[in-house]
C-alpha cells in the first residue's frame, strides 16, 4: 500500500489521474467521509488533443458513522467512459483560468447530471427511507439509495475507536490512501489537529480520543508503518516558487484579495513581504510532514516531482505525462506577468538561499 502525503501544489490531482488510470484501488475523503474507489479498466487511451480517457466499471464504497452505527455503502457504474481534463485553478500569470475552470465545471456538472445519477440529488427522503429498507437490502438501489442518505446526512467523526475497529474493513485491498496535508499559511486558529498548530488539520484519519485530542488510531498506524509512505517535493526550486507565488490567492483561500488587492499587480510589485512569508510556509511542508511521521515511527521515502518515475515508485504500467497537470501551458501570451513572477522566485531563493526541500 502507497500512502500520498500531499499538500498544496504537490501532484495530487496528477497522482489521482495516474491511480485511475492504472487501475489502482484508492482512498481518500470524499462527501467529508472515507471513500474507495477502484476501476476495472476494458480499454483506455489518449485523445487528439492528448486528454487520457478510460472505458471501465467504478466502484465505490463510502464509509461512514450514523450515531453509533459503522455504514457503508457500495455502488457500480458499469461501462462508463472516464475523460481526465486539467484546467488550471484561478492564477496570477494567467487571470483568467478561474473563469475558465468555472465554465468547464458548469459543464461537468450539466454532464454529469444529464449522462449519470448525481451521487446527492436522485432520491427524495420517503425515497431513502423506503428503499434503504430491509426488503431492498443488496440491491442495486439499496446501495444507491444508502450512498445518497451518506453524503447527505449530518456529517459525524468516526471517532478513534470505530475508525480503529474498522481499519481492516476501510484499508485492505486499497492501493493507494491519498492523504491531504492541510497547513495554511492565514491560519492562527487551527482545529481537529494532533500537535495543536494546525498541521494536518481536520486530517480524516485523525479522531478525536476520549480525551478530545485527536489522534491516529493504533490499528491504522500499523498500516501505515508497514505501508510505502510518499512525500512528494520539487527539486526545481525556481519552478517550485513559481508555482507557488502564481498560486498564493488560490491556495490562502482569498482572503488577502479584498484587504490588500492579491491579484493586483501591486502586490507583487510593494508587498513582497507577505509573498516571501507565504513561499517560507510552504517551503518547510515536506520537512514537517518528515518530522510528523518520524515522530509516530512511520518510515518514509521522498518523491521528485521533477524526476522521479511513478511507476518505479508506485507500481503502475502506464506513466502520465509529468507535465499533464501543469499550469505552464496556460502561462502562454502572458510574459510580462510570467517574467514580474520569475523575478519575484530568483529574488527569494537568493536572499534565503534554499538548497532542499528535504530534511
Amino acid at each position: 500500500m502507497n500512502v500520498y502525503w500531499g499538500y498544496g501544489n504537490s501532484g495530487k490531482l496528477h497522482i489521482e489521474i495516474y491511480a485511475k488510470y492504472n487501475g489502482m484501488t484508492l482512498l481518500s475523503s470524499k462527501y467529508n467521509n472515507f471513500m474507495k474507489l477502484s476501476n476495472k479498466i476494458h480499454c483506455r487511451g489518449v485523445t487528439r488533443k492528448g486528454n487520457y480517457w478510460m472505458f471501465c466499471d467504478t466502484i465505490k464504497k463510502v464509509y461512514c458513522r450514523d450515531k453509533d452505527k459503522f455504514i457503508s455503502s457500495k455502488t457500480t457504474d458499469t461501462n462508463s467512459m472516464k475523460r481526465f481534463h486539467f484546467v488550471p485553478d484561478d492564477s496570477y500569470i494567467n487571470p483568467l483560468s478561474k473563469a475558465y475552470r468555472d465554465f468547464m465545471n458548469g459543464l461537468k456538472q450539466t454532464q454529469s447530471i444529464t449522462v449519470n445519477y448525481n451521487d446527492s440529488q436522485t432520491f427524495s427522503d420517503e425515497d431513502i427511507k423506503k428503499y434503504t429498507g430491509i426488503e431492498y437490502k443488496g440491491s442495486e438501489l439499496y446501495n444507491t439509495a444508502m450512498m445518497q442518505f451518506i453524503i447527505n446526512k449530518e456529517f459525524e467523526d468516526l471517532g478513534y475507536d470505530m475508525l480503529n475497529d474498522n481499519t481492516d474493513e476501510i484499508f485492505d485491498d486499497v492501493d493507494l490512501v491519498m492523504i491531504s496535508t492541510i497547513d495554511k499559511f492565514y491560519n492562527s486558529n487551527p482545529y481537529g489537529n494532533e500537535d495543536g498548530v494546525g498541521f494536518l488539520e481536520n486530517n480524516y484519519l485523525l479522531q478525536k480520543t476520549e480525551s478530545k485530542k485527536y489522534t491516529i488510531p493504533e490499528n491504522v498506524l500499523n498500516k501505515l508503518r508497514k505501508a510505502n509512505n510518499i512525500i512528494p517535493y520539487k527539486s526545481d526550486l525556481f519552478s517550485w516558487a513559481i508555482g507557488f507565488i502564481d498560486s498564493f490567492s488560490h491556495l490562502s483561500d482569498h482572503i488577502y484579495d479584498e484587504e490588500q488587492g492579491i491579484l493586483e499587480k501591486d502586490l507583487y510589485d510593494k508587498n513582497k513581504k507577505i509573498i516571501f512569508q507565504f513561499l517560507d510556509h510552504q517551503f518547510y511542508i515536506p520537512s514537517k510532514i518528515a518530522e510528523f511521521l518520524t515522530k509516530r515511527n512511520i518510515p518514509y521515502r521522498y518523491f521528485d516531482l521533477d524526476n522521479d518515475w511513478y511507476n518505479e515508485v508506485f507500481g503502475g504500467t502506464f506513466e502520465i505525462d509529468r507535465d499533464y497537470t501543469s499550469h505552464a501551458s496556460s502561462w502562454k501570451d502572458y510574459q510580462d506577468r510570467y517574467n514580474q513572477v520569475a523575478d519575484i522566485a530568483k529574488e527569494y531563493i537568493s536572499l534565503r538561499n534554499v538548497t532542499t526541500m528535504k530534511l
